[in-house]
């Protein structure tokens, strides 16, 4: 079982670097095609060909792996509580947010010093702000701070989740609808509260709760989820590719009518239903093996550290690539964007071993986690 939690959480990894590289293909053919054609930037003249809708199709069809840390994260916690009567204590919480704390502050900082280096300054609230948000490194660091959420709501949800499953799950599919409703609300041009903009912007758990109470639930009640679901696998793989497919037009929809961007994130319902499918779907094929297992299982055990990293090392070797080969922009999907997949793979791997085999390897697990 613990394989294959990994083997999950090594996919996702792919995909959030997958999904980062692909932005950054998007990046060379609107905002930097002037380096490789005379154009004056941003130019949309690529915005609808082919080589963008893959780009765009990629990154939206990944949008699973968040959701798959959260499950991943909530499986890890049922293991400690069911090493522990049953229980997952504030004790308990507070050791896995400090293990993710001590490597997120230390690379949040270190961010901010090359930022520093750039000539790029905060003032003392925004620094602040950066760290509490995860933007540290721009933007992708918000998954720390929202796990961090679901660890501290865990010593009062994990006995629900063992003795009372379906209600919890409720509760959480309700509060994720209700934020997806406001949302729809947004984008049909209703007034909301400010308070209640904040809260769906700011990254809470509001927009993720039936993810992490999914994987709360499977890992108390794993054999009975699976027979149940397996009675209807081949419907849930339809619906796989179904809610595939739409996820990736509707939110493409809404950024074209409304201009609000839901893209590339699960916060519409398609995306919602697509995720929650791929969940079980991998849940219930687990029998199925797939090429690269072994690898994909260890970039699992290595995923904070590519996480932590493999965003600024995308950044600074493709705004170098921008200045010394920028011919290489003119081939986003064929050559930028894969190479933007291994620098962002190969260059936190290539730390973290680096790190484990000199003397540097005590400082380890405070680096990578």
């Amino acid at each position: 079982m613990t394989r294959r939690v990994f083997l999950l959480m090594g996919l996702a990894i792919f995909a959030v670097v997958l999904s980062h590289a692909a932005g950054w293909g998007q990046i060379a053919m609107v905002n930097w095609t002037d380096r490789y054609r005379p154009v004056t930037v941003p130019n949309y003249d690529a915005v609808g060909s082919l080589g963008w809708n893959v780009l765009v199709f990629i990154r939206q069809i990944v949008v699973w792996a968040v959701p798959a840390f959260l499950f991943c994260s909530a499986l890890f916690v049922t293991y400690a509580a069911r090493g522990s009567q049953g229980v997952f204590s504030w004790k308990m919480a507070r050791v896995r947010i400090v293990g993710l704390l001590i490597p997120y502050l230390i690379w949040s900082i270190f961010w901010f010093v090359m930022d520093a280096l750039e000539h790029t300054f905060y003032s003392p609230g925004e620094y602040i702000s950066r760290l509490i948000v995860g933007k540290a490194d721009g933007g992708s660091y918000f998954f720390i701070p929202l796990l961090c959420q679901f660890y501290l709501l865990s010593p009062l949800i994990v006995q629900g989740a063992k003795s009372k499953p379906k209600r919890l799950l409720v509760v959480a599919v309700v509060i994720q609808l209700i934020g997806f409703g406001i949302q729809y609300l947004r984008f049909v041009g209703m007034a909301v509260p400010s308070f209640i903009k904040w809260i769906i912007d700011s990254w809470l758990f509001f927009m993720w709760s039936t993810y992490f109470a999914l994987g709360l639930v499977y890992g108390f009640h794993s054999e009975r989820i699976k027979q149940a679901v397996l009675r209807y696998k081949w419907i849930l793989f339809a619906c796989l590719l179904i809610f595939g497919v739409i996820a990736v037009f509707e939110a493409e929809a809404i950024f074209s009518l409304t201009k609000y961007d839901v893209r590339y994130v699960p916060f519409t319902f398609s995306a919602w239903f697509y995720s929650i499918a791929f969940l079980l779907a991998f849940v219930v094929f687990d029998k199925t093996s797939i090429p690269l297992q072994s690898r994909i299982i260890s970039l699992g055990g290595k995923s904070l550290g590519i996480y932590l990293i493999h965003a600024k090392a995308i950044s600074y070797v493709a705004r170098l690539i921008r200045q010394v080969a920028p011919r290489l922009l003119a081939y986003p999907v064929l050559i930028f964007s894969p190479l933007m997949l291994v620098v962002g793979l190969a260059v936190p791997l290539l730390l973290m071993a680096i790190v484990s085999r000199t003397p540097l390897r005590r400082y380890y697990r405070y680096l990578f986690g």
